[in-house]
């Protein structure tokens, strides 16, 4: 999938920054309040004003002075300079004329007639224009209004120009610049441009009638031009709009050559600008003149018929009563997609994250004791394994002492109506699975039979491939041999199970209570003792390989924390390339004890399970989310942590870190473990300049469940011109996940001061297949940066995909740049869907 950078809504950016310097200033440039200097020959001036010129004179009727001739006024540290000058001390306007100059903190502004008024401190000028770098600027009439729309500390609260023109290129003919007919400025909230024209050169790019930028997001117009081997060649065009002070709506109209015409509008509630969460809805609609070709080229038939394709998602909180922040609050996280293709296809770096998206409504109450929660979850999209909540009430205690008897207290509870539905594909294979056995049936005469893959392959076919579920537990095992009658019918019982819908109620409550206490002088050794209890109750059961009537699972939990700490200082340890300002090393040995005593349901149609995961388990009831699936065990994790630690901004920074840890079972939950594998979690981070993480574990028992892992990162900047970041992700006899070694690297280096060269790169070497590779070139045009380069994508068993690379940045403002987001994180290993 190619990324394609230009040129973007972060024009708005520097036109921000642009503006905000230039008005800043001049608001300024003059003192707040002039008071009168009776002694001096001007006596209407203001205190500490001076005025020269080669000709003074002042009015008292009038309450007008007057200078003329190479004016010079100064107050404290601004100075304006002027072939003439006016102070009204009725109405405290002073007004320059003639080759005005106001020179401010060493800065130069030139105009020819300056008026302000030093009671309402409103600034008018004309013909404005300055070198104040990186913006060059003139503009024909500016004046700022405040009066009644000063804010409480006396700032300008609005800004108007017309006829403005500015430009980062310190030149006479600069390589670009932006005009406005008339804009508005509300400082610290937005901009209003009319009739913007955006040139290189003297060549007009594009021109928006209307323009609103609000000033605290990235956000506004841009275009993306490129060429991408699922899109074909593509213009991206987002324009960006500001409804009121609370709203801000992103325009889309999207061109490519292989897909067609696409376009939709995303509206975003600046209430919730610290919460990406909510407070959005996003409409996007596509006519798709390839739907049944997907990445690499994969044929996908079951999307050929239609060339609708549609994304509707919308997040919203809403405070009740409202409409100020409250405890408690309405939340709705909904997303209909038109196939599960979408956000592949149109949103490809969200799928990566979230290819599933929720569909949930909650009605919560927060307080600093408990959370409580009425929610539920349903499938909006059929395409989509989902687990049904219709609804379910859940009430979480936090940690929290009972009065003060030094014991504390936590707990879970919940109580709701839940459903597994599986997706249309997934029943679909489901049925014809059915058909197949069902026909080996009709044929079977008591003899031998051919090879029948069995229901432990039916939903596997589609795990790994474009049927990616976090929910789903359907085993990976090899296909059984099939040779009796009764396994025939057996096996077909058992996928008419896997087809059909699971259900149940279930009560789920847990209660625990610790103790903790503390030895030794600073409190050096910990004991916290815990005790816990509870039940899962389950009726109106359906659905599995087995029949359940009212069911209830007790839970019964006994643990202990015990944990020392030490430590030993060396003050004179100092060393300024590794950041070393004085080291303590803190020394924290640990052993937690965990006995659960909680009898499986064999067969039970779990819905809250476990998921295949490299990692080990929560051994505290608390953190173990999968419910259905606690099972007895009897777990003592021991290990120590080790930390080095240094002074850095008057506060304690930890230099350097390892956590090593292992699993005892007296009784493994899951597999046939006494040990798990030895736990390994590294850091350093000495400098700005240098980190390293290393997440290893390591087999020391003898289970086939007992795997090698090692998860690396480096990243180093050894000099200002080149950084490096590499990796090595690696897997090897985990019985649940394939061998893998995956080698990730990311170069950039500054060539000189006009050129630069940056790299990405995957590669995979259990198959030796380079996954990715990515190049690019910078060119440093003066007040741009413009990057080109190209990418390729292997896909295994497909066919590659190619893109182009183009970045256009603005050098004086380097956020103002415009990335395409499809592939925001290259590294990462993507998927074999298509």
């Amino acid at each position: 999938m190619m990324v394609l950078h230009s040129f973007s809504s972060h024009l708005s950016s520097g036109l921000r920054k642009s503006l905000l310097l230039l008005f800043g200033l001049f608001i300024a440039t003059v003192p707040c309040r002039a008071q009168s200097s009776p002694g001096s020959v001007l006596g209407a001036l203001a205190k500490n004003v001076n005025i020269d010129g080669l000709e003074t004179n002042f009015d008292p009727e009038t309450g007008v002075a007057t200078a003329v001739g190479e004016v010079h006024i100064k107050y404290d540290n601004v100075e304006i300079t002027a072939g003439r000058a006016e102070y009204n001390s009725n109405t405290k306007d002073v007004i320059a004329h003639e080759n005005v100059m106001i020179i401010k903190d060493g800065q130069i502004f030139r105009g020819e007639t300056v008026t302000y008024n030093f009671e309402t401190q409103d600034l008018k000028a004309n013909n404005i224009r300055s070198g104040l770098p990186p913006v060059f600027y003139n503009t024909a009439d500016m004046k700022t209004n405040s009066g009644a729309l000063k804010g409480e500390s006396g700032e300008t609260a609005r800004i108007d120009g017309a006829g403005t023109y500015f430009t980062t290129h310190d030149s006479s003919h600069p390589n670009f610049h932006v005009t406005a007919k008339s804009l508005t400025i509300y400082p610290g909230d937005r901009i209003i441009m009319h009739n913007a024209k955006f040139y290189v050169g003297n060549l007009p790019i594009f021109w928006l009638p209307l323009y609103v930028q609000p000033l605290n997001n990235e956000l506004g117009y841009f275009f993306q031009p490129g060429y991408d081997s699922l899109w074909g060649t593509f213009l991206l065009n987002q324009y960006g709009v500001m409804y009121g002070d609370h709203t801000l709506a992103k325009y889309h109209l999207d061109l490519r050559s292989t897909r067609g015409v696409a376009g939709g509008v995303d509206f975003k509630s600046l209430r919730y600008a610290n919460n990406d969460n909510f407070g959005k809805l996003l409409l996007y609609y596509a006519y798709d003149n390839s739907p049944g070709t997907g990445t690499g080229g994969r044929n996908r038939r079951e999307l050929a018929p239609s060339k609708d394709r549609y994304r509707l998602s919308f997040q919203h909180r809403i405070y009740l009563p409202g409409p100020s922040e409250s405890t408690w609050y309405l939340d709705f996280n909904l997303n209909k997609l038109s196939d599960r293709f979408m956000l592949k296809d149109y949103y490809f770096a969200e799928s990566r994250v979230n290819p599933q998206p929720d569909n949930t409504i909650a009605l919560v109450k927060h307080s600093d004791n408990f959370v409580a929660m009425l929610w539920t979850r349903f499938q909006m999209n059929n395409f989509d394994h989902t687990d049904v909540r219709l609804p379910e009430l859940a009430i979480d205690f936090t940690r929290q002492p009972l009065w003060h008897t030094g014991v504390y207290y936590q707990s879970e509870s919940s109580l709701g109506f839940y459903k597994e539905k599986l997706s249309n594909a997934e029943a679909s294979l489901l049925q014809g699975k059915i058909k197949t056995q069902q026909d080996n049936l009709s044929g079977f005469n008591g003899g031998l039979t051919s090879t029948v893959l069995g229901s432990s392959s039916g939903i596997n076919e589609l795990a790994g491939t474009t049927f990616t579920d976090n929910n789903s537990n359907f085993h990976r095992s090899t296909p059984k041999l099939l040779t009796t009658r009764d396994q025939v019918q057996q096996d077909i019982a058992n996928l008419e199970a896997e087809l059909s819908d699971k259900k149940f109620a279930r009560l789920h409550s847990y209660h625990e209570f610790l103790y903790p206490m503390s030895f030794g002088d600073g409190g050096w050794f910990n004991v916290v003792p815990r005790l816990g209890g509870g039940a899962s109750v389950y009726n109106d059961v359906s659905g599995g390989q087995k029949e359940f009537g009212p069911t209830t699972k007790g839970i019964f939990q006994a643990g202990l924390d015990v944990s020392g700490k030490f430590s030993r200082t060396w003050d004179d340890v100092k060393n300024q390339t590794l950041g070393l300002d004085g080291l303590r090393h803190t020394f924290m040995p640990y052993v937690n004890y965990s006995y659960l005593n909680s009898d499986p349901l064999v067969g039970f149609p779990s819905i809250d399970r476990l998921n295949p995961s490299t990692r080990p388990r929560p051994i505290d009831v608390p953190l173990f989310t999968a419910v259905d699936d606690l099972n007895t065990w009897n777990v003592a994790r021991v290990g120590m942590r080790n930390t080095l630690q240094t002074k850095r901004d008057d506060a304690t920074y930890n230099w350097m870190g390892l956590n090593t840890y292992v699993d005892l079972f007296f009784q493994d939950p899951e597999f046939d473990r006494k040990v798990s594998n030895l736990y390994n979690d590294f850091y350093f981070r000495p400098v700005p300049w240098l980190s390293l993480n290393i997440d290893s574990q390591l087999p020391i028992g003898s289970s086939d469940y007992n795997f090698t892992e090692l998860n690396t990162s480096l990243s180093w900047m050894p000099t200002k011109s080149f950084t490096w970041s590499v990796g090595h992700n690696y897997l090897n006899k985990n019985p649940i996940f394939a061998d893998s070694s995956l080698i990730f690297s990311r170069i950039y280096t500054r060539l000189n001061e006009n050129w630069g060269f940056a790299m990405n790169h995957i590669y995979e070497a259990t198959d030796h297949t380079l996954q990715y590779q990515s190049y690019s070139v910078s060119r440093d045009l003066t007040s741009w940066v413009v990057s080109v380069g190209g990418l390729v994508r292997n896909n295994v068993n497909a066919q590659k995909d190619y893109g182009i690379i183009v970045n256009f940045t603005l050098k004086d403002f380097p956020q103002v740049s415009l990335p395409l987001d499809l592939d925001p994180n290259p590294t990462a290993r993507g998927g074999k869907g298509g």
